[in-house]
């Protein structure tokens, strides 16, 4: 468990909603609020988009972060009322597996792993947590740092 490894991931488009506050004081609990009301509208999304994965990109400046809770989206699709859509650009990401559980310990090793391989945090670009739904009490989640 906890395997590292390099991707290159190509520019996403996404759809769903976000949350600023506070970091660390808001988190984790604002990013659970957010990710149950994107689950609570996934019925407004057209049946092609798979709604069992919710993305979680997200960004810290000091002591403020801005994390969204969203899904996977053709480029210029019609999205539901309210919500925001947004691409991301293509990155190389170190990745660690783990469950939303051990998602602490996942942060722990990706960032030993990226010291340890030489690599170095891309500032100004998103990380993302990937989260497999299953609605089980220990589900499949993965972490996506850039790296340079």
């Amino acid at each position: 468990m906890f395997e590292c490894e390099l991707i290159t991931r190509d520019v996403r488009h996404f759809a769903g909603f976000s949350f600023s506050g506070s970091f660390p004081h808001s988190f984790p609990a604002e990013s659970v609020k957010v990710q149950q009301k994107l689950g609570s509208r996934k019925s407004e999304f057209t049946t092609d988009i798979n709604t069992d994965v919710v993305f979680s990109p997200y960004y810290v400046c000091d002591n403020l972060a801005t994390y969204f809770a969203c899904y996977e989206v053709p480029e210029g699709s019609a999205i539901p009322e309210g919500m925001v859509s947004f691409k991301l650009p293509g990155h190389t990401y170190a990745k660690v597996t783990c469950t939303n559980k051990t998602i602490h310990d996942g942060y722990g090793h990706v960032f030993d792993w990226i010291q340890k391989n030489g690599h170095k945090q891309l500032n100004g670009a998103c990380s993302i947590e990937t989260f497999y739904i299953e609605e089980a009490e220990e589900e499949k989640v993965e972490l996506f740092i850039p790296v340079e």
